[in-house]
């Protein structure tokens, strides 16, 4: 009701005003002056007093004035940069190998998850952590444990190797015998099993 007149007026497409006597200039709209230059389409909206833009791969924001970039969202570590399913932001969903976390922010290595130990590092399969392939005579899920021949073959073993069951093999040095090289072999002798019997 405008200034006593009873009358409300619900105008036309392309009218305005109390009584619509104004016509609205339609707008028109550019990919390059209302978008950025970043969008497959634009057209005006329903309103007819803005532009709508349609947004190419990997922008965002209503003038497709932001950019999904490796280097700016994902620490330069991903190989593919997607604009979230909101249309507000982006989200990393390939980081490279090696590299972990919603922002691809994680490195695995081996001094940092693997106490240094670890012949090679990988993303385990939640791409939540690290797996490490533990290097020669070190086992363990960090490989912080390793086999010696002084902590596990009593000092007598001429090498140590890793078993399957995260434990370790003897390989005892001559004269001497038992899983942990604690024993004189068959036809061996004296206080280091230096004597061996003729």
């Amino acid at each position: 009701n405008s200034a006593g007149t009873g009358c409300t007026c619900s105008c036309s497409a392309g009218y305005t005003g109390l009584t619509c006597q104004e016509t609205v200039e339609p707008v028109l709209c550019t990919v390059t002056a209302n978008c950025s230059g970043n969008a497959g389409s634009v057209a005006p909206n329903a309103a007819n007093d803005a532009c709508d833009c349609n947004c190419s791969a990997g922008y965002f924001g209503s003038m497709c004035e932001n950019q999904c970039t490796s280097a700016v969202h994902c620490n330069n570590n991903s190989a593919v940069v997607e604009v979230n399913s909101a249309g507000t932001g982006c989200v990393c969903t390939t980081c490279k190998a090696g590299y972990y976390g919603t922002a691809c922010e994680n490195q695995c290595t081996s001094a940092v998850h693997c106490n240094g130990n670890a012949a090679s590092v990988s993303v385990n399969s939640a791409e939540d952590g690290c797996v490490c392939t533990c290097a020669a005579t070190y086992y363990g899920t960090t490989c912080s444990n390793q086999c010696t021949s002084a902590g596990d073959c009593n000092g007598n073993a001429a090498s140590v190797s890793v078993n399957s069951t995260e434990g370790c093999d003897c390989n005892c040095s001559a004269g001497w015998a038992g899983a942990t090289c604690d024993a004189c072999a068959d036809g061996y002798f004296g206080t280091s099993c230096e004597n061996q019997c003729t």
